[in-house]
């Protein structure tokens, strides 16, 4: 699903070697703003590749494939979904594959925090016009400014490859929105001097949803990359169509084998460490150290405050912290969906102690200054004492109860100031 009309992530404005019209990669590489138009913020194929990793959040695909993948710029930019198992990219390019095996490798972070099930990424030469058996039955197929390179013979057999023999739960295609053209004033021609067409609006929703009734599939319509105001009648830079699979009573799949015709060029296998904890019980880790965390903040926030008479000393203070705030941190809500959840969980834990109304966490947070050494002393919620359910198991990779915490640290949620809860 790579963007050709978009500059590589590290050397903006590049240009490519023009080749075949299916090999998105191997396209003339053009920048929208490069045509002296509207300025996109964030760039528009920023833009583009945030709206598909969105999708992925919403959908939580197991298994992605990414037609027309060329520089894998989109592959690096879904690596961190932790929905997907495996990753997918598609080039009719062999060459510009095997020119960017190492993106696809794990980095060192992957290492130092495994992720909680089996993920590998592949990189295919092949033809989005030709079948594969291996990728039949795939949760959710990407491809990103890549029809309008394609050329009728290859566009026309796309949809029996990618909607009648893959047949996906969800499809993502964008294009770019002829409408809006006439904002670039240097424009002429094509935006990009291997697209073969690009479409209107209309356009675009017609092939689509002949496509979309086709194959059974619902289709909406969406914009990427607003246009100045005033300019709304033209609609947005980039317009995308995704498509969900209707479920009907003949809704299995076809025994007729096409073969595996496509070639793999490389391929990244990822350490993992298996989650053997319940779900009530991911729910009390996470619950657990995001109180340590509150708790430690606010306890190091008072003695900044606090006055260098430190003859008094104060007696233990029960806070509450409500669940909706707890709901807030992004470790948590991967492992919990909703307050209702949270509450079921927690009630009956002697971990923690629900409040009366069982809509907060109390906990109580000790200001004694005897002991410095840990984090453990400032609120009354345990974590050494829980018979090895909860044990630290960095050291143990065949540790049985062993928990992978999802917050890897790619969250940019603050903790909650006091002012938020109290």
């Amino acid at each position: 699903m790579e963007d050709a009309d978009d500059p590589p992530l590290d050397k903006p404005g590049e240009a490519q070697d023009s080749a075949s019209s299916e090999s998105v990669g191997s396209a003339t590489v053009e920048d929208e703003e490069e045509f002296g138009g509207p300025v996109f913020s964030p760039p528009l194929y920023r833009q583009r590749y945030q709206t598909v990793a969105d999708l992925v959040k919403k959908y939580r695909p197991k298994r992605l494939v990414d037609f027309g993948c060329a520089e894998g710029k989109l592959i690096r930019f879904l690596k961190p979904e932790e929905s997907l198992e495996q990753l997918t990219g598609i080039d009719l390019e062999g060459e510009v594959l095997d020119s960017i095996r190492g993106i696809i490798k794990p980095l060192l972070s992957d290492f130092v925090q495994p992720r909680p099930r089996p993920f590998t990424v592949s990189l295919y030469q092949g033809s989005i016009a030709e079948c594969d058996d291996r990728f039949k039955g795939y949760d959710m197929v990407t491809c990103v400014e890549v029809i309008e390179h394609l050329d009728p013979p290859v566009l026309d057999a796309m949809p029996s490859n990618v909607f009648g023999h893959m047949k996906p739960s969800v499809v993502v295609v964008t294009t770019p929105n002829a409408e809006f053209n006439v904002l670039f004033p240097n424009f002429s021609g094509f935006r990009n001097a291997d697209h073969r067409f690009e479409w209107t609006r209309q356009e675009f929703q017609t092939w689509a949803e002949g496509v979309a009734q086709r194959f059974s599939y619902d289709v909406t319509f969406h914009g990427i990359g607003t246009g100045p105001e005033g300019t709304e009648h033209l609609g947005c830079c980039t317009q995308m169509a995704i498509f969900e699979r209707k479920q009907t009573p003949y809704d299995e799949n076809s025994t007729v084998l096409w073969g595996t015709p496509y070639e793999l060029i490389a391929e990244a296998v990822f350490s993992y460490r298996e989650n053997t904890l319940s779900k009530e019980q991911q729910i009390l880790q996470e619950v657990q150290y995001y109180i340590r965390q509150i708790m430690q903040r606010r306890v190091h926030g008072e003695e900044e405050e606090k006055d260098d008479d430190d003859d008094d000393v104060a007696a233990p203070e029960e806070v509450s912290i409500p669940l909706d705030i707890l709901m807030k941190f992004q470790g948590l809500k991967r492992v919990c969906p909703d307050v209702q959840s949270l509450q079921s969980a927690l009630v009956g834990s002697d971990r923690v102690r629900l409040s009366q109304d069982k809509t907060a966490v109390v906990c109580c947070m000790d200001r004694d200054d005897g002991d410095d050494d840990g984090e453990e002393d400032c609120c009354s919620v345990p974590s050494d004492s829980s018979d090895g359910m909860f044990d630290d198991a960095e050291d143990d990779y065949t540790h049985h109860n062993f928990y992978c915490r999802t917050d890897t640290g790619r969250s940019t949620l603050p903790l909650p100031c006091e002012e938020d809860w109290v």
